[in-house]
């Protein structure tokens, strides 16, 4: 007897399903009309019958495995496919939590979407470090979106006639409070007043999701 949980391999299973099947048309009565009308042939007649037979009998098996050989590609390509979607899912999933874990440490919450919102947002940083806004100026803002949910602002900022401490000040106010990445930093020194003057380009991140979400 065999053990019911000793696996079968699939070949094994369809052979004996055949010969099943054939066993149990031995015992129809239609196999005795086909027995009968096989004795009325003539000889040759029965040797093309038993071809034909003999035919069948091995092409039915072999369509049969084209068909599960058919079926079974198919539902690769399927099961490949809803794997890929579940990987890119999980991909885009990951990517939306890593984005709100670091977001707040690397993204303002307040998109800065032109010229005159970049030199508003200077003035409030300036107002809080207690430099005049005429020591700073700014040039060149370019903006754009860099995904669904990032927005990239940039700009340069030259100033004139500030202490070393004001530039610190500067510098740290919109690194910490407004997220900048501040970059080519070009400093010159008056010798005569001891004031600096020079340029920076710095760069802006910030979530417009969030501020999409909050209007």
């Amino acid at each position: 007897m065999e053990d019911f949980n000793t696996k079968i391999p699939l070949f094994k299973k369809i052979d004996r399903y055949v010969f099943q099947s054939i066993d149990r048309f031995k015992l129809s009565p239609s196999y005795n009309g086909l027995q009968d009308f096989y004795n009325s042939l003539e000889e040759e007649q029965q040797k093309v019958f038993k071809a034909v037979v003999a035919a069948l009998t091995f092409l039915l098996p072999a369509l049969l495995l084209a068909f599960l050989y058919w079926g079974n590609q198919n539902l690769r390509a399927d099961l490949e496919l809803r794997v890929s979607l579940v990987n890119k899912a999980n991909e885009i999933i990951g990517q939306g939590q890593s984005l709100r874990e670091v977001g707040p440490a690397l993204l303002s919450d307040s998109p800065i979407d032109g010229d005159s919102m970049m030199t508003s947002r200077l003035s409030n940083l300036l107002s809080s470090v207690g430099v005049d806004l005429s020591k700073i100026q700014v040039s060149g803002y370019e903006g754009n979106m860099i995904s669904s949910a990032v927005m990239r602002s940039e700009a340069d900022f030259s100033f004139t006639n500030v202490s070393t401490d004001e530039l610190m000040n500067i510098l740290t106010a919109m690194i910490q409070r407004e997220k900048f990445r501040v970059s080519a930093v070009e400093i010159n020194r008056n010798n005569d007043t001891n004031l600096l003057q020079g340029k920076f380009h710095a760069i802006h991140f910030s979530n417009a999701t969030g501020a999409a979400e909050e209007e």
